[in-house]
């Protein structure tokens, strides 16, 4: 089995998603975690400039560095079975993942990093709305696509995971479901039970 190391502040946040893959692919990695920057600067100072972009995460596979956290869930995603059956299928999570990713920028910048309430109104009242009720009309089983949980549920499930409110979902019931779901399988639920407690 290759070496796995994830490198993150000790935070969700960006690396969750790979996290919550790892978890549910059941596989045994180093989570490897610096405070937040806030907290203490200086051991991410120490590291920045040795890590591929200047950003976290970083994950190490087996010898590679690889960078960009979408980019790593991805990669886990397709090497522990969980991007599609085929090209078509891929594009089809990797078009979800990449709708929640804009609406996750949305809602970092309007709760997080700005912390505006003009931006926090229009991410609940415009942004989850629309990214909703697309994604009610593509859900094709118990999950997003199928029978079969992917990364793309996955994605899914941490971005609802991280909502302020879950009563953005009370007109989404199929999304709303397949939440529920990924959140009720075995490893990510253990995962969730055990994790690190963070802020974020």
């Amino acid at each position: 089995m290759p070496a796995i190391k994830l490198t993150y502040f000790n935070l969700k946040a960006r690396a969750e998603p790979a996290r919550l893959i790892l978890a549910q692919a059941g596989k045994d990695y180093e989570d490897n975690r610096i405070p937040a920057p806030w907290d203490d600067i200086a051991p991410w100072n120490a590291m920045k400039p040795n890590t591929p972009f200047g950003q976290l995460p970083v994950l190490c596979y087996d010898g590679s560095e690889i960078g960009q956290s979408m980019t790593i869930a991805r990669f886990l995603a397709k090497e522990f079975g969980l991007a599609g059956a085929n090209n078509v299928e891929s594009a089809r999570m990797d078009a979800v993942v990449d709708a929640v990713s804009e609406a996750t920028e949305k809602q970092y910048i309007a709760f997080l990093f700005e912390k505006s309430e003009e931006k926090q109104k229009k991410f609940s009242d415009e942004a989850l709305p629309a990214l909703f009720k697309s994604l009610e009309k593509q859900v094709s089983g118990d999950f997003m696509f199928g029978s079969s949980v992917s990364w793309a549920d996955i994605i899914l499930f941490h971005f609802v995971d991280s909502l302020p409110s879950k009563d953005a979902l009370k007109d989404y019931p199929k999304v709303a479901a397949v939440s529920k779901r990924v959140g009720e399988l075995p490893n990510i639920k253990k995962w969730v039970e055990t994790r690190p407690e963070t802020t974020v």
